[in-house]
Order: C-alpha cells, then structure tokens, then sequence
C-alpha cells in the first residue's frame, strides 16, 4: 500500500528525532523519495530514477537500494522469467510517518458536525459469526463451484456488513452475480486469513487457525484486519494508496473530528497525490468517499457533516500497537477479561471483552437476541438441544457458564440440571457394515485380538463398525489379508465442532503466522503475492552497467576533455542518471544532465543544477539551462560514495 512522502514537519512530528540509525542520510533520502513517488507500488530498478528530485540523482536513488534492501526497508520479488520488483512493505509505509510526519490537521468542534454516518458493528464480529455458522454447517457447494443459495443465504443473515457501505471499492471477486460485495469480503478474509479451508465440496473451518484467531481479542483483530485492508482492497494508484494511508496514521487521534477536505487538500500541497498522476480527479475523489464508508461498515469511522467544511471522519478505533511489526500475542491482552452476566430470565449479557471462544460456545446452544458492544443471548431448551447434537451436554455448558460469568441464577441452574437428564438420554451413531465371505473369515476376525472393542459381531458374516474405528480396523485387516475390497471414502456430513475453550494456543509473536495464509478472492493492489520474493541486493553491474570499462578519471578527477570525450563522458552520465561536476569560470556547478541537443554548429547538454551542499540550497533553484562544451574548464563524473568504493 502507500503512505508518507516529503513532507514538513509539524509542531511535535518525530522530524528532528533520531531514525533509522543503520541508514545514512542519503539513504534516508532515497528512502523518503521512492515512498514519495511509489508509495506501495512496484517498480523496476530504472524507474528508480524517476523517483530522483533536489540533490539526489537517480543513481544516487539506485546506489541506495542495496542497503535499503538488506535493511528491509524495501523488499523485491522475483518474476518466472527473472525481472526484479522493488516495493517498500506495508508495514514500512505504515511506520514512515513516524520519520518525516505528516501536516498536522485542526480537530474540528464536535458541536458543531451532525453525525451523518454511524459506524456498524465491525468487521470483527462479522468474521466471528459467520465462522461460527461455518463451523457449525459447513458450506457445501453446487456443481459449478458456488455456495448453495441457502446457506449463502444463512450467512448474509448473519453479518451487519451490506453491499451498500462497500460498493465505492469496486472490488472485483468470482462469481458477482452469485456473491453479494459484503459475502465477498467475508470469505474473502476468511481465506486470506488461513480460517477456512476447502474440502472436495464442502467449505470448513481451519481448526487450529481458527482457534488461534479466535484467542485474539477485537484490538489485536482490527490490528490485522486493517492491514489486509490496506494490503488488499486500495487500488494500484500512488496517489489513493497515500490517500488511505494518510488517513490511517496514528497522529488522528480516536474520538476526534477531522476535515476531509483538510486532509485530501495537505496531500496535494505536499506533492502526494502529484505523485500519482494529479489532482484530486472525479474517479478517485469518488473512491476516496467510497473507501471512508467502507471504514464505517467495518466498524471503525463515523462520518459526519460541518456546515461550512462539509464532510468530516472521526476514528474510532487506535491504529498503532506498541510494535507494529509483531502481531498482538493473546498474552498481550489484558489479564482480567470480563464475565458474563446470567441473568435469572435466562438472557446472557456478553460485555465486549468476553473471549471470543466463550462467545463461540455460546453461539451453538443460545440465541443471539442482539449484537453491538453488549451482545444479549438466550438460553433456550431448543438451543440445548442443537448443542448436544454438536457434542455439548448442559451439564458442560453449565459448567461453562460458572467458569466465565460472576454466577448462575438458581432457576437458570436447576433448568439446565433438569434438560440435563432429559436431552441426550439416547444417542444415534453412524456405523458401516462389514460383511465376510464365509464363516472361516468371519471367525479369524472375531478372534484377533487386536480388533477387541473396535467392532461388533452381530450375526453368522457381520460386524459393525464405528466411523471413528474404521481406518484403523482397515489397517489390521490389511495385515491379516482380510481387507474389504471396497472401502467407503466419503466425507462425514456433518462438521465436527471442536471445543475453542480446551484448545491450547501456542503462538510466537510473528503477525505473518496469521496474515497472508491464503490468496483470497480479491485483490486490487499490487500482485506481488503472486512471486517468489528476492533476498540478493543488486550489484554493482546491475546498478551501474558497464562501469568498469570507462577510465577511472572520469569520476575520479575534474579535468578538461576534448569535446568528443566530454560528450561520451555526458552520455555515460544520461545513461545512469548520475550527476556532474562542471568548473564554469572559477565556480563548481553540480548538475544532473537531462538530454543532449544538437545545435546549428555543436552539440549541448541540457541540464537541472542542483545544491552541492546544504548552504546552497536557498541560493540555488531547479531551473533548466543548456551548456556547450566551450562553457566549462573541466568536467567530472560523480558517482555515490558507496558505488566509488
């Protein structure tokens, strides 16, 4: 994605601070300009020098990017047939405003902007609900590879996000004239995130990532969320990607009213959205709206209206961690979660930070009555009943209620007690049958050992089999010759439910360990996913070809040339985008060439001269001069430091 740029800083910025200790300052600066002109994009080691401006030449930018590279401040895919990209990572973009700042932008008066546009309940709980409904159902699919229209249905029903609060993203995904925008991004996170996996014709949850999701509460969410976001649906145009991330940047404080059109107008006078080819167009001011409404559908802006400033965004949520490199570890959330409250009527109040595997048992033997900050559930003998059809008994969901609320009503307990010894008295297993030949087989099965407790001999020829002993009773077969010749392959109806609470979540701080573990369905950035990434920095031959074949007082020494030699000396430079040193009467001129014109009688240089020092810079201005070659006394060509090493 995108993010900061040349910025000024502002009153409090972290400017004059120290960063990025292991660059230098022309790094820094090389850094600052790539962000500047590609933000996320991709490019290519010669549009490098596009991105040059002030001092700095594009082979001043290019010399940058191996350290840059093993520093991570930028990284490099490879394509199959061997071109490299570089981009700078989403997480470097979202860090880059702690180093140059952004403008700072006035908090409005909340008394005077109208609410205009509520945030809904969160992407979150959106993800939440419809992996409960998941795991609980799975999905199965029609022949043509789509969710039956009725369980599509089931799951619409139970997310907040609609089609409405996305469609200024016009996001692209399969199958649209089946899947409604909304479906779209939730199946499209949930395979990103590694949370559901398909199974020949059936969708299921992914049960260790899921649980691990799971151990998560809503901050440590909405920090990984945000970021697919990011990462996923903000088009491949620098100046939006800069857009999305200005308005991301932790220095808008949560709970405050800002101006819109303050923002988008401090991003033009600081060249960013320049930088993706012009104003503020129609199209992107269009998407710009329609990406602040997806923020409101995803649960984290409200927008509102001021009479005179027109519209206005206020965050709800933080953006930053303590680090945003890692990933909030469940160890990281607070130690004290909150409880429930059960109330005698038997309505369950759930409090925001009750631990989403408390919820997902809740979500298979009560119904949900109401969702938002304080979720209300009721405990119903119809929902007891579900429960025990996916393995809970009231006695555990008891259990359950006593371990994570302040206490258990007495006429709440003793109805559970009482369905306790009414549900589940009776049970109805699957089984297969396993048929013999003859009585001689049927005998030597009967006698083994090894098989005692896995079947049941129910006549002269036949055994029952429990679908949970029948790959190992095929295994002993198999060892005995007695193997069935035909085996049962197919695929249990019903999902089995795992119990979130019991499961034990081993998980380093590594964000990488839940983000990107799928392709998805969308994707509007840039395909880099699509890659294998690229760990060898360019070297020298690749940065400066053919360096070693001009003579080494070209940018060795400044001397006078014959016209001829100067001239190859220019075009050496043009090709490389590096710099020159001329002598022009008894002064130093640092200038980068831009072209070769050929005059009436000469040829001449055309050429951008640039500060060679920092007391330069007020005096000098980036104007375009033609020189020909009897204007200089000497000339030499300057290469970075680190190259001339």
């Amino acid at each position: 994605m995108s993010g900061r740029s040349e910025m000024p800083a502002y009153e409090g910025s972290l400017v004059d601070e120290p960063v990025r200790g292991h660059l230098n300052e022309v790094e820094i600066e090389a850094l600052r300009l790539l962000f500047w002109r590609y933000a996320g994009q991709p490019f290519r080691l010669e549009q490098a020098n596009v991105a040059a401006a002030g001092s700095m030449s594009g082979a001043d930018v290019r010399a940058a990017l191996p350290v840059l590279l093993r520093s991570g401040e930028i990284a490099a895919v490879r394509k199959a047939w061997g071109e490299k990209l570089y981009y700078i990572p989403l997480d470097r973009q979202l860090d880059l405003w702690k180093t140059w700042g952004y403008t700072e932008l006035r908090e409005q008066n909340p008394a005077r902007v109208e609410l205009e546009r509520e945030a809904k309940s969160g992407l979150a709980l959106d993800l939440f609900r419809a992996l409960t409904w998941i795991a609980g159902n799975g999905l199965r699919m029609t022949a043509k590879g789509t969710i039956h229209q009725k369980e599509r249905s089931k799951l619409e029903d139970r997310i907040v996000l609609k089609a409405e609060d996305i469609a200024g993203l016009q996001l692209n995904y399969p199958h649209p004239d089946v899947y409604s925008p909304a479906l779209a991004v939730v199946m499209d996170l949930l395979l990103a995130l590694g949370l559901i996996a398909k199974e020949r014709a059936v969708w299921r949850t992914d049960v260790p990532g899921m649980a691990a999701w799971l151990s998560l509460d809503v901050p440590a969410m909405n920090f990984v969320l945000l970021r697919e976001i990011l990462q996923r649906y903000v088009p491949a145009d620098v100046g939006l990607q800069h857009v999305a991330l200005r308005l991301t940047a932790p220095d808008l404080k949560r709970g405050v009213w800002y101006s819109v059109e303050e923002l988008l107008g401090s991003l033009q006078d600081q060249g960013l959205l320049g930088a993706g080819g012009g104003d503020l167009s129609p199209e992107r001011a269009a998407w710009t709206e329609g990406w602040l409404e997806a923020l409101c559908g995803f649960g984290w802006m409200e927008l509102g209206r001021h009479p005179e400033d027109g519209l206005m965004f206020r965050w709800l949520i933080d953006r930053e961690t303590s680090s945003p490199e890692v990933l909030p570890s469940p160890q990281s959330s607070p130690s004290v979660k909150e409880k429930l409250i059960v109330q005698p009527d038997f309505e369950l109040l759930v409090p925001p930070d009750v631990p989403f595997t408390v919820r997902f048992e809740l979500e298979f033997c009560a119904e949900l009555a109401s969702s938002g900050m304080m979720s209300v559930y009721r405990l119903t003998r119809a929902g007891l009943e579900q429960a025990g059809r996916l393995g809970r008994t009231p006695q555990e969901i008891l259990q359950l209620l006593e371990e994570h609320s302040a206490g258990v009503p007495a006429p709440v307990r003793d109805s559970l007690l009482q369905w306790g010894r009414e549900i589940g008295r009776t049970t109805l297993t699957e089984v297969k049958l396993l048929s013999c030949a003859d009585s001689e087989a049927a005998d030597r099965i009967a006698d083994l050992a090894s098989l005692a407790g896995k079947l049941e001999r129910i006549g002269p020829l036949h055994f029952l089999v429990t679908s949970e002993s029948e790959a190992e009773v095929i295994k002993i077969l198999d060892s005995e010759r007695l193997a069935p010749a035909q085996r049962g392959t197919s695929v249990p109806d019903d999902p089995v439910l795992p119990k979130l609470t019991e499961i034990e979540v081993t998980r380093s701080n590594d964000k990488e360990q839940i983000v990107q573990k799928g392709q998805g369905w969308i994707y509007k950035g840039a395909d880099l996913h699509f890659y294998e990434q690229e760990t060898r920095p360019p070297d020298v031959d690749e940065l400066f070809p053919g360096l070693s074949e001009i003579p080494v007082m070209w940018w060795k020494e400044l001397r006078r040339y014959h016209a001829s030699t100067a001239r190859e000396l220019i075009e050496r430079a043009l090709a490389w985008s590096a710099k020159l040193m001329l002598q022009i009467g008894g002064d130093t001129v640092v200038c980068v060439p831009l072209a070769i014109v050929e005059g009436e009688s000469d040829w001449l240089v055309r050429v951008r001269q640039v500060p060679s020092s920092a007391a330069q810079e007020k005096d000098i201005s980036e104007k375009e001069v033609q020189l020909s070659p009897r204007d200089w006394q000497a000339i030499r060509l300057i290469l970075p430091a680190g190259i001339r090493k």
